[in-house]
């Protein structure tokens, strides 16, 4: 797992100019909420870094997460935004008439904020980094 995580870390300093310095972080990765208490345990984080042309879209890699290792989420993809942001997109479907559905989704922004904050750090890919 460790050379897939680094070979994302790679692809996004290639293309992206992302900083590319330690490597990642080995698991289980514990996400806090804010109180301080373990609120989510990352147990198992799979990268399938995205092909070269879809990374000049934005989306760099899609991720399977376990959590708590009893529940397994894919789809999760590691995208930047169109203001240069690292952010985690979450499975979704469309309706019929081609609205959005989220699967399932963090419950607010500070939760949003925490998940992304810890897969990114597990990554070895820093937030702030621009595109």
């Amino acid at each position: 797992m460790t050379t897939r995580l680094n070979d994302l870390a790679a692809r996004a300093a290639r293309h992206f100019r992302v900083p590319n310095g330690a490597p990642p972080s080995p698991g289980p990765w514990l996400i806090t909420n804010s109180t301080g208490e373990i609120a989510l345990a990352i147990t198992k984080i799979v990268v399938s870094p995205a092909d070269d042309d879809t990374c000049s879209t934005g989306l760099l890699a899609y991720l399977q997460l376990e959590l708590g290792s009893l529940i397994q989420l894919d789809g999760v993809t590691v995208r930047y935004t169109e203001a240069g942001r690292l952010a985690l997109s979450f499975p979704s479907k469309s309706s019929r008439s081609g609205k959005q559905h989220s699967v399932v989704r963090p419950r607010d922004q500070a939760a949003r904020a925490a998940i992304e904050r810890t897969i990114l750090d597990a990554l070895g890919i820093r937030e702030e980094a621009q595109r």
